[in-house]
């Protein structure tokens, strides 16, 4: 089996982008299964609001820790859809005013892609290294 390489910075930060956001959203189907209260608008306050998750896990996982009982369900099919479906795309944005911070962002998103390509190919040069070193050692 054949690893996926990426061949540029844009579709290694798309691929870490991608990976990063179907944990997260894993993450929350499992929270949104366990704590009803994730699947309803709240009534409280933002700043209270934007604790809720942490809080959520935190106690998912202190019951998997201390319940010995308890198995995770598998994840339905349907949930999956429903995730992706509620998942909207971050950088959208509407109107002309919105084109300055779009550059913004879209400069920052750049910049964060090519360190992770630089690193990404310091990580290559340093496998090919190790693995001539080792071609090396048991040719002799």
């Amino acid at each position: 089996m054949h690893a996926y390489r990426p061949s540029n910075p844009q579709e290694l930060f798309n691929l870490r982008h991608a990976q990063a956001r179907n944990i997260i959203e894993r993450i929350f189907g499992v929270l949104k299964r366990r704590f009803r209260i994730l699947q309803m608008g709240s009534a409280y306050r933002y700043p209270v609001q934007a604790q809720i998750p942490a809080a959520l896990c935190a106690i998912h996982n202190f019951i998997r820790i201390h319940d010995g009982e308890e198995e995770e369900e598998e994840e339905e099919e349907e949930d999956i859809v429903d995730q992706q479906n509620d998942a909207g795309d971050l950088f959208v944005r509407q109107g002309e005013g919105q084109r300055a911070e779009n550059d913004a962002v879209v400069a920052r998103r750049n910049n964060i892609a090519q360190k992770m390509w630089q690193e990404y190919q310091a990580i290559l040069q340093t496998r090919q290294e190790d693995s001539d070193d080792d071609s090396e050692t048991t040719s002799m």
